[in-house]
């Protein structure tokens, strides 16, 4: 039976191995069947055993890596290459590490021994000169030949070097990763000068300048206190290189390597937050896909200290309101059209309430960072004078931005509406006369004034969309074009088609949205098809038919005040009942569970009363008795008492009658 099934297991092994070669026929050993004793078979076997061996799939594959280890690794990734890096700069070979300063020297003195070449790109610094007194690089300075060839030859090679580098540290898991991901390539730089191109010094020197930009990119970095430390980090890397500075940063500062990183990384997002902010300043605007990238970082490490970045957050919405406040106080004061205060509104207050909105929850009914933003949102909206196109444009920016907040909890913010209501009735409308304008809020004459610069006065026939380069406009003499204008007025119905797909449910729906029929009519009516191109005429009328199509809706579904609703109460009949046989101890009540509730009622009233009698028996007899015994112990000290007294008169007596004696003997004696 064991042979058997040793036999068994000898056939099914050759559909094993099948498995584990692809398919290739030339490459499977064959097993010989043996007829005899089955030597032919024993060897075949060990012979297929022994390939296995080198078989890359048949090995055992390590073990999958906790995410601490794979933390720990990073960092040990990233601290090995800066070492790498360290060592070819000081000329050192970048693939053994000493392990002690003397192992170091002594390296260092083989390794020059062992070379005996003209320095490369490598090997050089910043500061690096030729000597005068070597003939060859003196013939080399002055051609300006010779040191460009070895970097021009070097520069493919470093620029390779340096992808496969920022590749390392996005992807950890390449196959170099033992290696420690060197920027340079040991071979080439052992490899002579002269074998190398050769190239003009103007080219160079650009190379040079590309080197030294992609490797002065250390592995390792301190961990940034405050903005002014992230500014002497960053120096003049490139935006990218700062994304990767970011990465690389959080890698070495994790917060599973140490409890101390939570500070650290918490000091680099409120870093990162005012970066972010500085960045959003930049004109021309910063591609959108850094912003995004710091906006991820800020955004995952907000959650580390929650309590520290919100209120650096609320101080900075704190901030944005005090300075709006400012404007429009003195813009108040002002009475000439273009004299209004500084932009109330930055590109980076802006961009960094858009980054609040994303990174706290803005359905909640109470938000420390949320609540006051929306205050100061409302407040810019409603109060703020708007005169330039960067005002307009941020109004605009706003409303999406509180959209968005309000897309769930459907909470009802009338100064989205009025501004929309406002901006589109200026498109059309006359400054002059306030009947012509609508809305939920009527505006004073300097407002509409204001708004006035977006009347439509002129034909275009392109549309220029709402960038978000319109923030950085700022000029008080630039006049906003007509592409512009209808920029702006195909954004305000974009957003008003959102509101009212927002507010549908509410019950103030058709009051609120009222006015907006006739806003649109008077669009239609003046800047149709004369004034504006068909994008915006289509578009006005489906949001009017979008419109009429929901109020017949809302008053479809609209009823009438009702009072409260209460059940009927029925009539309670009184009529009398007679018994013809009463008995006041008879009970008639028809329900039996009463009667007998009654009836043991009255019972326990019975049994108590017969407790009360014999409790009131036993204390009058109780108290009798004690009267008794009272009596008794009275008149027992009475008769003492009585005793006493006829002993004490009877002495008395007799004590008088001795004093009248002596009395009488002394009168006899006298006489």
């Amino acid at each position: 039976q064991d042979d058997e099934m040793r036999q068994e297991l000898d056939d099914d092994f050759a559909a094993v191995r099948a498995l584990l070669f692809d398919g290739d026929e030339s490459s499977k050993p064959m097993m010989k069947a043996a007829d005899g004793d089955g030597n032919d078979l024993d060897v075949s076997y060990d012979a297929a055993v022994r390939e296995l061996i080198f078989e890359q799939r048949a090995r055992p594959q390590d073990r999958l890596k906790t995410e601490d280890e794979v933390i720990r690794e990073e960092k040990e990734k990233l601290e090995r290459a800066e070492r790498h890096r360290q060592r070819r700069m000081d000329g050192l070979p970048s693939d053994s590490e000493p392990e002690s300063d003397d192992d170091e020297g002594a390296l260092k003195k083989g390794y020059d021994a062992q070379s005996k070449r003209a320095p490369e790109a490598d090997d050089l610094g910043d500061d690096f000169a030729a000597a005068d007194s070597d003939e060859e690089d003196n013939d080399a300075g002055a051609a300006g030949i010779q040191l460009g060839a070895g970097l021009g030859a070097d520069e493919s090679e470093d620029e390779e070097d340096s992808e496969e580098g920022s590749d390392e540290e996005e992807d950890s898991g390449s196959e170099d990763d033992d290696e420690g991901t060197d920027l340079g390539d040991s071979d080439s730089e052992a490899e002579p000068v002269s074998k190398k191109a050769i190239r003009p010094t103007k080219t160079a020197k650009v190379s040079a300048a590309s080197k030294t930009t992609d490797d002065a990119l250390p592995f390792t970095f301190p961990a940034p206190a405050d903005y002014d430390q992230w500014l002497e980090i960053i120096g003049d890397y490139t935006l990218d290189q700062q994304l990767v500075v970011i990465k690389r940063l959080r890698t070495l500062y994790h917060i599973r390597l140490s409890p101390q990183n939570k500070e650290k990384l918490s000091n680099l997002c409120v870093v990162l937050l005012e970066h972010f902010a500085v960045l959003a300043e930049q004109d021309p605007p910063v591609p959108m896909p850094v912003i995004d990238e710091i906006s991820k970082h800020i955004g995952e490490l907000i959650s580390i200290d929650v309590d520290r970045i919100g209120e650096h957050c609320r101080q900075t919405v704190i901030e944005i309101h005090m300075r709006i406040a400012a404007a429009i106080k003195g813009a108040s004061g002002t009475t000439e059209k273009h004299m209004a205060a500084p932009a109330a509104m930055r590109p980076s207050d802006v961009a960094l309430m858009r980054l609040f909105v994303s990174l706290f929850s803005s359905s909640d009914r109470y938000n420390s960072v949320i609540t006051p933003l929306l205050v100061t949102m409302c407040q810019f909206l409603s109060q703020y004078t708007f005169t330039e196109l960067n005002d307009f444009t941020a109004g605009l920016i706003l409303v999406g931005i509180i959209h968005e907040t309000q897309r769930l909890s459907r909470r009802f913010v009338p100064e989205t509406l009025n501004f929309l209501f406002a901006t589109l009735s200026a498109c059309v409308c006359d400054p002059a006369n306030a009947k012509d304008w609508h809305g939920q809020f009527p505006l004073s004459r300097r407002q509409r004034e204001a708004y006035g610069s977006l009347r439509i006065s002129e034909k275009s026939a392109t549309v220029a969309p709402v960038t978000w380069a319109w923030l950085f406009d700022t000029s008080d003499e630039a006049e906003i074009s007509a592409a512009q204008k209808l920029g702006i007025l195909r954004s305000c119905l974009v957003l008003a088609r959102k509101y009212i797909d927002v507010y549908f449910s509410t019950p103030a729906f058709i009051e609120l949205f009222t006015p907006l029929q006739s806003i649109l009519a008077q669009i239609s009516d003046r800047a149709g098809s004369k004034m504006a191109p068909k994008e915006i005429v289509e578009l006005t009328g489906e949001v009017a038919s979008y419109l009429d199509s929901q109020l017949e809706q809302a008053h479809a579904s609209r009823t009438p005040l009702k009072m409260q609703y209460h059940k009927p109460l029925a009539i309670q009949s009184i009529a009398p009942k007679f018994e013809s046989n009463y008995s006041i101890d008879a009970h008639y009540d028809p329900n039996h569970d009463r009667n007998e509730i009654l009836k043991l009622r009255r019972q326990v009233n019975k049994e108590k009363r017969g407790a009360v009698r014999e409790l009131r028996r036993d204390a009058q007899f109780i108290q009798a008795e004690r009267l008794k015994e009272m009596r008794e112990k009275d008149k027992t000290y009475a008769d003492k008492m009585k005793k006493a007294w006829g002993v004490l008169e009877n002495d008395q007596s007799e004590m008088k009658k001795l004093d009248k004696l002596r009395i009488k003997e002394r009168k006899a004696k006298i006489e």
